[in-house]
């Protein structure tokens, strides 16, 4: 079996498209082509903890809003070539089937293959994304995280669709971090870090010395300067987080796909502050699920009061996932190509 896949450029497309190949792969001897963006988290991600897949980088950027834009006509141009690349790899690979999960990358392959091979996308945010919804045309099924999603799909596409949740990743490839205390408070401001959250936990550790926060800075100037802490474990970036949500009693962290559905999956309660820069305001959207469902206080806002005071309220209470999404994924994919 060969499957060629796309999502990329933030750790909340990957991750998901990694979950379900690796679903795969515990019943398949599956070949896998990756399309990734050059220089972004899938090209590094997957030199290191999938070497044997072919790997196609690609040269893109998202468009620019509005979309009328001139730049746009620049990376229109872009696209151009780089669909004409896809198409070669394609050709060449000969996948069974095609999975995206958003993102630039996803973009360029559903383009370039859109009715070459049988296509299956996900779609993690509450808000879709361009690229899933110009592929949704040509899949044959269309997976959502949340419901609320479905709304955004043309009505004829909507008898594709199915909502699995998100195949946010089971298990963990390294060793990074072992012997991780229960009760800890898990600190995330997306793949790439957030400078507005790292400034409002180092107002938050100065005043709560108790707790043992486990924090993701996205860079190595936050990691040494909140290091000084002694009861905060701060790195650029955590590999093994499904460990530390099973840890968790609290969590503070930006309102991006995979972290909001985690923190669902995992009945980890929290505040979360949306990044008001997201594309079309699907952070905004994605933390309002969690509210809805009462475990998340939304700040649009950061206030370290607030934050010291919620953390010292919660109990650490672990609660089983239930059924993996990337499981329901697999079978759907199955039945659907069979």
């Amino acid at each position: 079996m060969k499957l060629l896949a796309a999502g990329g450029g933030t750790a909340g497309h990957l991750f998901p498209a990694l979950s379900v190949i690796e679903e795969f792969q515990k019943y398949h001897d599956i070949e896998v082509a990756y399309v990734a963006v050059k220089g972004k988290i899938d090209e590094k991600v997957i030199g290191r903890e999938h070497p044997s897949f072919k790997i196609l980088k690609i040269r893109t950027r998202g468009l620019r809003r509005p979309l009328y834009h001139p730049v746009n006509l620049v990376r229109a141009f872009q696209y151009t070539k780089e669909i004409l690349r896809v198409k070669k790899f394609a050709r060449s690979f000969k996948p069974d089937f095609v999975f995206l999960t958003g993102g630039y990358a996803a973009g360029i392959v559903a383009m370039a293959l859109k009715n070459s091979f049988p296509m299956f996308i996900h779609e993690q945010n509450a808000v879709p994304g361009l690229a899933n919804l110009y592929a949704a045309r040509y899949a044959r099924k269309v997976f959502l995280s949340f419901e609320s999603a479905k709304i955004h799909f043309p009505e004829d596409l909507r008898v594709k669709i199915e909502v699995v949740g998100n195949p946010v990743r089971e298990v963990f490839f390294t060793k990074q971090i072992c012997d991780v205390p229960d009760g800890i408070v898990l600190v995330m401001g997306g793949s790439l870090g957030s400078g507005e959250i790292n400034e409002l936990m180092e107002r938050v550790y100065e005043v709560d010395r108790e707790n043992v926060y486990y924090h993701s800075t996205g860079s190595d100037e936050w990691t040494k300067r909140l290091s000084r802490f002694p009861n905060v474990v701060a790195k650029d970036f955590f590999d093994c987080t499904p460990l530390l949500w099973r840890k968790a009693k609290f969590v503070v962290a930006r309102a991006g796909a995979t972290t909001t559905y985690e923190m669902i999956r995992y009945g980890v309660g929290g505040i979360l502050i949306p990044w008001k820069g997201s594309v079309e305001s699907h952070q905004i959207e994605n933390a309002r699920e969690a509210e809805r469902i009462g475990l998340a206080k939304v700040l649009v806002k950061p206030d370290a009061e607030i934050v010291v005071e919620m953390v010292r309220k919660a109990v650490y209470n672990p609660r089983p996932g239930g059924m993996p999404p990337a499981k329901l994924v697999y079978e759907k994919i199955m039945e659907a190509i069979r």
